[in-house]
């Protein structure tokens, strides 16, 4: 199989978006570019050059209306919980392809997968900081058991030579995690969403926890989206993304050392099912 190259993974996650707003147009549902593809928009007009992966957000209540709606003629939803015919351990959803790509290092899901698209869920969150820090201390320390337990749905056919494999099926043996996992995952999903978004002060992004707690921020930033331009087409984002945006990373406006310049996750490797003619 012939690997993508970094254009091709930025192209095919791009009519993954476009098919998404789509049907979020639609139907009428809200969400933002988020993170890193919020970052490009603002600073690039695009992909930030080096990354490989598109995230938005939405408010629990769109989002929950998202992943039992959405239809597509070319890509699939997966995300965990029930009416879902993807069997997976996430917190969020990801659109993905599984009819001209596949993921090779991509633990997060039974079925083979290829590029995709992060959908984050927001959720009300404590008013008091502290009492905000309390809850994240406490759920990152959950979500960071669930994370080996996706070691279930790494494959065999993976690795490279009988050793490796030999060395995987006995891991997987050992652990015998799958249920557990499961179960894990669930009550990890119905924690996070026990204060309904419209309800709160304060929203949070609490299904990947991988930037501490600075995410707190009041629900009437989701008040007033625009449109902003992305490589050819516009997307939703938040009027106020400069609040959001540095709270996490400071100072994006300035561009990182160039060797700190490389996909997020650039350990996975997209390729092509058919050599492309």
């Amino acid at each position: 199989m012939k690997e993508l190259t970094l254009k091709e993974i930025q192209d095919f996650s791009l009519d993954i978006l476009k098919d998404v707003h789509r049907f979020c147009e639609k139907e009428n549902i809200r969400y933002t570019l988020a993170y890193g593809t919020l970052i490009g928009a603002i600073r690039h007009h695009g992909f930030i050059p080096w990354d490989n992966d598109i995230d938005i957000c939405m408010p629990r209540s769109d989002y929950e209306r998202f992943i039992r709606t959405y239809k597509s003629e070319k890509y699939e939803i997966a995300f965990f919980g029930e009416g879902c015919k993807f069997d997976c351990l996430i917190a969020y959803a990801r659109v993905f392809d599984n009819k001209k790509t596949i993921a090779k290092n991509a633990h997060w899901i039974a079925e083979p997968a290829g590029v995709w698209i992060d959908i984050f869920p927001l959720d009300g969150v404590p008013d008091n900081f502290d009492d905000f820090k309390t809850l994240y201390s406490n759920l990152h320390d959950e979500w960071e058991k669930i994370i080996p337990k996706k070691i279930q749905f790494k494959r065999v056919t993976h690795c490279a030579g009988i050793k490796n494999k030999l060395k995987l099926f006995l891991k997987k043996l050992r652990k015998r995690n799958g249920l557990g996992g499961h179960r894990m995952q669930k009550e990890y999903n119905e924690k996070i969403a026990q204060i309904p978004f419209e309800s709160a002060n304060f929203w949070s992004q609490l299904s990947v926890m991988d930037n501490g707690p600075v995410e707190h921020f009041p629900v009437n930033t989701f008040n007033e989206r625009i449109l902003l331009d992305f490589e050819d087409s516009q997307f939703y984002a938040l009027k106020d993304y400069d609040t959001v945006l540095q709270a996490v990373y400071g100072d994006y406006m300035q561009l990182p050392p160039e060797s700190d310049r490389e996909p997020h996750q650039s350990f996975i490797k997209f390729y092509w099912k058919k050599d492309k003619v």
